[in-house]
């Protein structure tokens, strides 16, 4: 026990060491980070027939974010949870391609995970729950294409920022091998952490935003409207809209009659009463 709490204690203090050290470089050089972001052009996307599951409570509200703001957030923003001292909460509307991914996405199923005898809902652990699922059009004009190559820029940008010394040696102590835990120095490095890995381990253990939301809150001030990247649970597409950063002419609306009372577009007139603050009975930050 005393073995394992010092290694716990020894985690704690390595990922304290490797953001609040490394926050500080990051955010000197904010600004070269912005400008290699804006490197890549911002694209147009047009939506067509793309698929959002909202719990059956949000059946009125199904374009609005509130969901993305509670806990810990989602990949792509930062919730409530999270630290207001180290990261500033945003809300985000996740979409999906296709059905099958929106599917995969929501219940949480992995890419090579069939599913046999028991449903996705209660593999998720949301038996008995009801669901509401939408089909969007839409179109927007300032969309991140997240790729390898379109992250190379910025890579070779924090690829300058060195591990602090105090991290090499509790590295060492903990026996963690050289690929275990890095600088980001690449495009594909940084690609991986963002859209790949489990997101969730920083931001649910030790209270840390993720690199995913680290690099969201980058892209979302760089000015574009939307993070587009391949899902790690098939491959569709999804897209990650930061409600408060549309751009004048882009939308996402309802196909079809949506029931009375719904807010069935979401443009500049209604993004911040579906910006989720509200829902939630919240402020949104200043600045």
């Amino acid at each position: 026990m005393e073995r394992w709490s010092e290694l716990s204690a020894d985690l704690d203090e390595l990922q304290d060491i490797l953001y609040f050290n490394i926050e500080p470089e990051r955010r000197r050089r904010r600004q070269e980070l912005l400008k290699a972001l804006q490197q890549t052009p911002a694209e147009p996307l047009q939506l067509v027939n793309w698929v959002r599951i909202v719990d059956y409570q949000w059946t009125l509200y199904p374009l609005s974010a509130a969901g993305s703001l509670t806990s810990i957030g989602g990949r792509f923003n930062a919730g409530t949870e999270i630290d207001s001292k180290t990261f500033s909460p945003w809300p985000s509307l996740y979409l999906a391609s296709d059905h099958p991914t929106a599917y995969r996405e929501k219940f949480q199923i992995e890419a090579d995970q069939l599913v046999e005898g028991l449903s996705p809902e209660e593999l998720a652990l949301t038996p008995g729950q009801s669901h509401s699922t939408v089909v969007l059009n839409g179109k927007l004009s300032r969309v991140f294409q997240l790729t390898p190559a379109t992250l190379g820029p910025v890579a070779r940008v924090l690829g300058k920022i060195r591990m602090p010394e105090r991290a090499e040696r509790i590295k060492k102590r903990l026996k963690f091998k050289p690929t275990d835990l890095r600088m980001m120095t690449t495009g594909k490095q940084l690609h991986d952490a963002a859209a790949v890995h489990n997101w969730r381990v920083l931001p649910i253990q030790f209270g840390l935003p993720a690199p995913s939301q680290i690099l969201a809150e980058l892209i979302r001030a760089a000015d574009f409207e939307a993070v587009s990247y391949q899902s790690s649970k098939s491959g569709g597409t999804c897209l990650a809209v930061f409600v408060d950063r549309l751009a004048t002419g882009s939308y996402i609306e309802l196909s079809g009659t949506p029931p009375a009372g719904a807010i069935a577009r979401l443009d500049e007139s209604t993004a911040e009463e579906l910006a989720g603050w509200a829902q939630l009975g919240l402020k949104p930050p200043k600045g």
